[in-house]
């Protein structure tokens, strides 16, 4: 498939919106500044666009949560912002055409298996999740599509799109060329690293409702506030957790290396405990090169402005240091997400993410064996 393709799928998706009875619209969206950002254009163009738009925002995709939102909203409009397409065979399962669902992702798909779930990623095009297109990219595309005079909303998938490693992949191109029309007048990574701390690290306490709005309405009095404060609070948990770490080390099997946060991030998002993995990466004192990076974290049983969990959680992040994402990108190591995913699901759990960087949540008491069975499918792909 082709670009071409892309885009004929959205303006598809846009007909079938203007088609659907309804125009309450229930906006779920991911907690980190893609998602944030994400949920900022499409709020601004739906809204626009004549729909009643609830915000939601979700750190992890778990079953209980698709079931919970697929019979309390049924009938209305369903979108998912940076989140979505790995569950969209589990979505599908739970909507049974009972609403219109558009997902606008760039994490690594699953087949949706009702016609009403429309989802919509890079991956089934021939291009690239993690280098082409951020959530903010897919969501900017479609808001485009809905209306040209989005165009304005650029700036914000650019802000979204900071995380990828590149500026250069081919929808993410296609975006700057719009910014170049309109002129851009934020700092790009200065937006994004805000939007980092204010939907992680303040999950809790209204931080993803802030983001949204300095995406739409700038860094005000109260925005930066809360993210001075909210940063302070990360940096301090930071240092706490990596004291432990160099005291104690990290706990090894035989391809992982993996350590438990306990209560030092305690009343953050679990987010927090994906960004401090990708830190320790880096940390060649710390941690091992050949073996994949495991952080636990336990996981606040409710879901705030949604509902409340049943069970205890905990999350897991997973990342690779330096020498361990060359020996990915060669083929000799198995990605991360598919192991992550494949683990995970043997114990109950539910994961998704990309090729150098994944989480997934689990029972709480199934941490151990969920280390069992990781090991064991590291092993298994490489053959040993």
């Amino acid at each position: 498939m082709t670009i071409n393709k892309l885009f004929k799928d959205i303006e598809e998706a846009i007909n079938r919106l203007y088609s659907y009875p309804s125009k309450d619209v229930i906006l779920i969206h991911h907690d980190d500044a893609d998602g944030l950002s994400s949920g900022a254009i499409l709020c601004k163009s739906l809204s626009d666009a004549g729909y009643n738009v609830k915000l939601v925002c979700i750190e992890k995709l778990m079953d209980q949560v698709i079931r919970y939102i697929h019979t309390t909203f049924k009938g209305k409009v369903i979108f998912y912002a940076d989140i979505g397409s790995p569950h969209a065979d589990v979505i599908s399962r739970y909507n049974n055409s009972g609403s219109l669902v558009i997902i606008l992702d760039h994490h690594d798909p699953s087949e949706a298996t009702d016609e009403t779930v429309l989802n919509i990623n890079p991956e089934f095009y021939g291009l690239e999740g993690e280098v082409d297109a951020s959530g903010s990219v897919m969501a900017y595309l479609f808001s485009k599509y809905l209306d040209e005079s989005n165009i304005s909303l650029s700036k914000i998938a650019l802000v979204g799109a900071q995380e990828l490693p590149s500026q250069g992949g081919k929808l993410v191109k296609l975006v700057y060329e719009d910014v170049d029309k309109v002129g851009l007048d934020i700092d790009l990574k200065e937006m994004f690293k805000i939007l980092q701390i204010l939907g992680p690290v303040g999950y809790y306490e209204d931080g993803p409702k802030l983001g949204v709005k300095a995406c739409l309405e700038g860094l005000t009095q109260d925005v930066m506030d809360k993210y001075r404060l909210l940063e302070e609070r990360r940096r301090n948990a930071n240092r706490r957790m990596l004291a432990i770490l160099y005291k104690y080390g990290l706990r090894k099997g035989r391809y992982i290396q993996w350590f438990d946060s306990y209560n030092v991030y305690k009343g953050m998002g679990t987010k927090v405990i994906g960004s401090f993995c990708s830190y320790l990466s880096y940390q060649k004192r710390l941690v091992d090169q050949d073996k994949y990076i495991v952080g636990f974290m336990e996981m606040p049983n409710i879901i705030p402005g949604l509902m409340e969990l049943d069970g205890r959680w905990i999350k897991v992040s997973m990342r690779a240091p330096e020498k361990l994402r060359r020996l990915i990108e060669s083929g000799r190591y198995p990605g991360i997400v598919d192991v992550l995913i494949e683990a995970s699901e043997k114990v109950g759990g539910v994961g998704d993410g990309h090729k150098y960087a994944a989480s997934a949540v689990i029972p709480y008491e199934n941490r151990d064996p969920f280390l069992h069975e990781l090991d064991n499918a590291i092993s298994e792909s490489l053959g040993k």
